[in-house]
């Protein structure tokens, strides 16, 4: 949100149920102050009749600063009610808030441009694969932590776009690093969705081009219905990784992947090993088999095929 005036009405356009909370409390906050919000605020579902929402707008509050009303799921109600908003919003209440919840937004609408003019229109889509790193730094340093690249990027992997998930594995990293940078280990020992030893034992595998290593890793890793994508997203971390390695081998530079000291010389042998043109296959590799397990394909045979395949 922008600025620190309440608006008179407030769009969250999107599907993200994280960030449609985290947005309706902050205006709400806004908007009641120290108010009880349970005598200031009043939510409708989308079968609301305009008359009552517009009735809820209009009573002066006498126990708070600002009414809000919220109108969730509010597509059809919006569909319903748009010229009847056009003319709310030529002479909005001043003491009230409207707060629409909607999946659609129509930038073209004349609604939008009336809201565009007397409120805010706040993003609730989940992140994008690039701006989730960005999210999760924020996360940290909200909680005055911070976390090495490596261990924000495994996160981003391994947890994905759930905001909720994520924000709940940031606060247990940030209380157990008490201070400290988050690292890869934290991730791999505290995230619930995830730290397992057969992990990076699976990596340390791959980087070995040990292939029994690797088979007897993976079913240490694999050990539930769903634990196959966590593993795929090791691996992709893995790769990008190596990928990176190799861009910095072929200009001749030092390598700047943090990990420890004794294992630089086995990941930099692996990437000769492989060279440029391997990694990308194996990227490949990674891409078909995501599809196919996300496709229906059989998950032991899809990762076991993968894992060879990135060894040999």
């Amino acid at each position: 949100m922008s600025g620190d005036e309440i608006q008179c009405v407030y769009v969250l356009h999107g599907t993200d149920a994280y960030r449609q909370a985290e947005h309706r409390r902050e205006i709400v906050s806004r908007a009641v102050g120290d108010a009880d919000p349970q005598l200031c605020v009043s939510t409708f579902d989308d079968t609301a009749e305009l008359a009552d929402v517009l009735d809820e707008l209009r009573t002066p509050s006498l126990l708070g600063p600002r009414r809000v009303a919220i109108v969730q799921d509010a597509d059809a109600f919006v569909t319903r009610y748009r010229r009847q908003l056009e003319e709310y919003f030529q002479a909005p209440s001043t003491s009230a808030t409207l707060v629409l919840i909607v999946s659609r937004w129509d930038r073209n609408w004349r609604l939008a441009k009336a809201v565009a003019r007397l409120g805010e229109v706040l993003d609730c889509g989940p992140p994008t694969a690039r701006d989730l790193p960005g999210w999760i730094r924020a996360g940290f340093a909200r909680r005055e932590a911070t976390a090495q690249g490596d261990a924000v990027d495994l996160l981003a992997e391994w947890v994905g776009a759930d905001l909720a998930a994520l924000d709940s594995e940031i606060e247990k990293l940030s209380l157990y690093a008490a201070g400290r940078a988050v690292t890869v280990d934290d991730v791999a020992a505290l995230v619930a969705a995830s730290g397992t030893a057969g992990d990076f034992a699976l990596t340390n595998a791959l980087t070995a081009g040990d292939v029994p290593g690797a088979l007897v890793a993976l079913s240490g890793a694999v050990v539930r219905r769903g634990d196959e994508l966590r593993v795929l997203g090791m691996l992709g971390w893995h790769l990008r990784r190596a990928l990176q390695g190799a861009e910095e081998l072929a200009a001749r530079k030092p390598l700047t992947v943090r990990m420890p000291p004794s294992a630089r010389a086995g990941f930099e042998s692996m990437i000769r090993r492989r060279g440029w043109g391997g990694l990308q296959r194996d990227m490949r590799r990674l891409l078909k088999a995501d599809l196919a397990l996300k496709s229906g394909g059989d998950p032991t045979a899809t990762m076991q095929e993968l894992v060879i395949a990135l060894c040999i």
